[in-house]
């Protein structure tokens, strides 16, 4: 799931893996720098202030979702929604890109993984929306957790994710002659379809990314995760993410979050999409 990658500043090979795997936000080198998008001083200042401004992303497999908590905030804080939809073919962002979205489209920009120390200081995290996983998933009918895989069969996994690295880390710690082969795919869709295909007998996959290949491809729907035994489940927190000196905006819309949370509209949200995740625990 892209869902508003920013390159982590990882050094090493969790650096050389989400450079190799994940559309990023931002280059290494000035991760930290402000970045300056063509003719932004042109743009001016927004008179409406009536209006919550959001951008999502069509790439995002959950965008559909994003959208309507988008909705749903805007209405907590009595301000119209101004929807942004973000088409762009490309896998990569340059961060000046990223930058000028948002400076001339969106106030908010839903559906950012909430990563610890991985985003520039340009950029301010909301609070979380949902929770949601990393997940094993199998064909095999016969395959009920990793556990059941035996030795040598392969696992294809999407690169530089934080539950390919732990992955790695488990494989590594065992005798040779117990592991599964990890070969690293690119994307989330790459490793799907690499266990469709039989190249894999099992992808490790963000779950929203099959949740997204199931709802569109019915080549897709007899594929069925697996538990992550004998591995701890990998979750992460997803929001959103504001410009970092539009504090008061970042407050409201994490009491907004709050807010929806704790009245069961979040929860309303993620069942009407049948949506793999959980309301994020204050």
């Amino acid at each position: 799931m892209r869902i508003g990658w920013v390159f982590l500043r990882l050094t090493g090979i969790m650096t050389l893996a989400f450079a190799l795997a994940v559309p990023a936000f931002a280059q290494e080198a000035d991760f930290d720098d402000v970045p300056f998008a063509d003719g932004q001083w042109n743009i001016g200042r927004r008179l409406d202030e009536s209006q919550l401004r959001y951008c999502i992303d069509k790439r995002d497999p959950d965008w559909e979702v994003a959208g309507a908590i988008a909705d749903a905030i805007a209405a907590t804080l009595l301000l119209e929604p101004q929807r942004y939809v973000v088409e762009r073919e490309i896998a990569i962002e340059d961060i000046t890109r990223v930058y000028s979205i948002m400076v001339e489209h969106c106030d908010v920009h839903m559906g950012f993984k909430l990563i610890p120390e991985g985003y520039a200081n340009w950029i301010a995290l909301t609070r979380a929306y949902y929770d949601t996983q990393y997940v094993f998933v199998a064909s095999n009918p016969e395959l009920h957790a990793l556990a059941d895989l035996p030795p040598g069969h392969p696992i294809g996994a999407t690169v530089g994710t934080t539950a390919h690295l732990r992955l790695v880390s488990y494989l590594s710690a065992l005798p040779t002659d117990k592991r599964w082969p990890a070969y690293p795919m690119g994307t989330n869709e790459q490793a799907l379809e690499s266990l469709l295909s039989g190249s894999v007998d099992i992808a490790l996959v963000w779950a929203p990314s099959l949740w997204g290949k199931q709802r569109s491809d019915p080549a897709y729907a007899e594929l069925h995760i697996v538990a992550p035994d004998p591995l701890p489940p990998t979750t992460l927190g997803v929001g959103a993410v504001v410009l970092s000196d539009q504090k008061f905006l970042r407050n409201a819309i994490d009491e907004a979050i709050a807010a929806l949370a704790a009245d069961g509209t979040l929860a309303g949200i993620l069942e009407s999409f049948d949506f793999p995740a959980t309301v994020a625990a204050p």
